[in-house]
Order: C-alpha cells, then structure tokens, then sequence
C-alpha cells in the first residue's frame, strides 16, 4: 500500500512539473548521486554566469555589443526561448542553474552531421528519454505496476515520470556527445577546433573514458550498485580516471635520453585552442633537482601571421598537440648518471597563460597546471 500511495503521488505531480522553468526539478527526486555529480560538471556550469573563462571570451566577443549570443546552441540548450531566439541572452534561472539540463542530454535523438558544427535533433515525444543499459539494449520500458498476492504485494518497473529508449546506438558508442564536441568552424569558414575523433567500432568512446561506471546506484527506487558517472569535466573528477590513457617511457641514448608520450585517446590531446598542453622533466641527482626546458604542445590560431581570437582566425600559425593514438617523443641531450631519478610530468592549463593575460583571467584555479599524469624512472 506505501508503494502505490508513493506512486500515485508522483503521478499527481507530473502536470504541475512538465511546466516549471528548471528541468532538473524532478530528476533530482529519483537520482540524487548522480544529480549531485552535475551540479559540478561543466554542463551545469556551462554559460557565461557560471563560466568565468567562457564569459571572458564572450566579453571580448563582437556579437556581445548587440546581445547576440550565438553560443547558445551548446552552452544553454535548456534556455528553450533563447535557442528559439525570442529572446536575447539574459541572467535567469536556467542559465544560471542548468543550462545544459539532464534533458537536453537524454532527449538527442540523433546527431545531423554539418560542415559548420554539427547539430542536435531532439525527440518531440514527451517525457521520452534515451539512455543505455546493456542488459536492457533495444528495449523501451515504459511505467508499469504489476500485483501479485491478491495485490498484497506490487511490484513497478519503469520511472512514473518518463519513458526511457534503451534502443539509441548514439547512446551506446558516444555519438550524442558530437553534436557540441566534434568541431566547429567560424563565420570565415576556419576550423577553430577540431577534435578529430577516431569513429568506428572502438571499445573505447566519450562516455565510456569521461562517464565511466562508479560505484553507487543510479536510481533511488533501487539498488543498480553502480552509476555512469555525471560530473563530465576531465578538470574536477579523479584524473586517475583518464590519466591511464596517456603512457609515457623514457629510452635512454648516447648522449641522452628520450621521453615517449603515447596518447591512446580517441582524440586530440586538448584540441581547444585556449589549452597548453605541457611536458615537465626533472632530473633528482645526488640531492639536487635539475629541471629540464620544458616541452609545450599547443594549437595557434591567428590572422596576418599573427594570433587572433577565434572569430577573426582563418589559419593556423602552429599545431604540436598530440593526435589520437600517436607516439610523440620527445629528445633530451642531458646524459644520465646511475642512481639518478628521472620525475616526469605531463599535464595541461585550463587557459594558455599568455592567453589568460589577454582575457583578463587571474583566477588561480583556472591559470594552474594540471598534473594529468605522473611517472618515475630509476637510473
């Protein structure tokens, strides 16, 4: 009887939920763990009022004079009258609080492949969701109450507040994510980012390296012992998490040495062009620390031979990231001596900090470099 009372609570509430301005109200009700993930990721954090260096470049942005914020299509999707374009940018509830909503993620039907960037189309069913689950593939699960016992005992399958499509390929080998994360060119037709992400028939994918499984159930109404992780930023979860795709190796030569990085990523080591990618070398000898020049890996776009905003770019004045699955080696000709340490580093900035400077960014936490992984080699 307390379940069907629960239950038929629930069901009361859904008209006056399916209208009030924040998506997540009902989410949270059903899935706190993983609601508690997105409220630090940066799909919660996205827009310009949660994103201190999105807002910097906005800020510098020509479109902001006239309020004409085109970023919407990725940084607030939930704001459904500003993608309409009935309004102009403005702070309010959504954009503050989720401007990418747990329904703007699980309602991508399919992702429409464009020159441009490429776009989302979202299901017009309502209270339709698409998620993955390999033991309910294929399978639509609508909510059902089953008695048995002369109705002593009830049992429910599905959520009373929605479908869930467990059918979605896109779902299953991380193609929902492409429609903001893939590339995007600027008016002039110039690649500003470009991921370049190896597609096929990888075990490994978007959700499965930044939405692993952790421990903990999805859901409150049941016990799954395990959750596909919510907090999606690389910058605030265990980097141990991804770090194990980055391997470094150290060869030892004549007159030196030599560092490998091996990217087994699907990816562009952080291909974003505001990102500095960095290798760190220091060599602990006989009590002393020698640190080695260190090694950048950047992407510089610009005009005239000069870098540019990203708006203005139309050529690329130098690119050293490391691709996908590529071995970049890195050569030091400072011999080594048995019984040294060789401590190496490799990791990033969240801004460039020439960058940083141009865009009026101090904060420390976002001009810090980011230790992604770490490695010691005994001479």
């Amino acid at each position: 009887m307390r379940f069907n009372l629960y239950y038929l609570t629930l069901l009361l509430l859904l008209p006056l939920y399916g209208d009030i301005t924040l998506e997540n109200a009902t989410c949270k009700k059903c899935h706190p763990t993983i609601f508690a993930e997105y409220k630090s990721s940066i799909h919660s954090n996205s827009s310009i009022f949660k994103d201190p260096i999105h807002k910097a470049v906005w800020s510098k942005h020509p479109d902001k004079v006239n309020n004409n914020y085109k970023c919407a299509k990725c940084h607030t999707p939930s704001d459904h009258d500003l993608i309409s374009g009935k309004t102009k940018l403005s702070k309010n509830a959504i954009q503050e609080r989720e401007p990418i909503s747990c329904q703007a993620c699980h309602t991508i039907k399919s992702i429409e492949e464009h020159k441009k960037i490429n776009k989302n189309i979202f299901t017009k069913k309502k209270r339709y969701f698409f998620s993955a689950d390999k033991q309910r593939e294929g399978k639509v699960v609508k909510f059902k109450e089953k008695s048995s016992l002369l109705g002593l005992v009830t049992k429910t399958i599905g959520s009373p507040y929605h479908d869930i499509d467990y059918s979605n390929k896109n779902f299953y080998n991380g193609n929902m994510c492409l429609g903001c994360h893939d590339h995007k060119q600027n008016s002039k037709g110039f690649a500003v980012c470009d991921m370049q992400i190896r597609k096929g028939n990888l075990q490994e994918n978007c959700i499965s390296c930044h939405m692993p499984k952790l421990k903990g159930s999805f859901v409150n109404l049941k016990d799954t012992k395990k959750h596909a992780f919510h907090g999606i930023s690389i910058h605030n979860m265990n980097i141990s998490l991804l770090s194990k795709y980055i391997k470094l190796s150290l060869n030892q030569k004549d007159k030196g040495f030599e560092i490998d990085i091996k990217n087994e990523a699907n990816h562009t080591l952080f291909a974003q062009p505001l990102r500095l990618n960095q290798l760190r070398v220091t060599i602990e000898r006989n009590g002393k620390n020698i640190a080695l020049k260190r090694e950048n890996f950047v992407r510089i776009i610009g005009k005239d031979g000069k870098p540019a905003m990203p708006w203005v770019a139309d050529s690329e004045l130098k690119n050293t990231l490391i691709k996908a699955h590529e071995v970049r080696k890195v050569i030091y000709d400072t011999p080594l001596k048995k019984g040294d340490s060789v401590v190496v580093e490799f990791g990033y900035y969240l801004v460039n900090p020439k960058s940083a400077k141009k865009l009026g960014i101090t904060d420390t936490n976002l001009i810090k470099f980011i230790v992604l992984t770490k490695d010691r080699f005994n001479i």
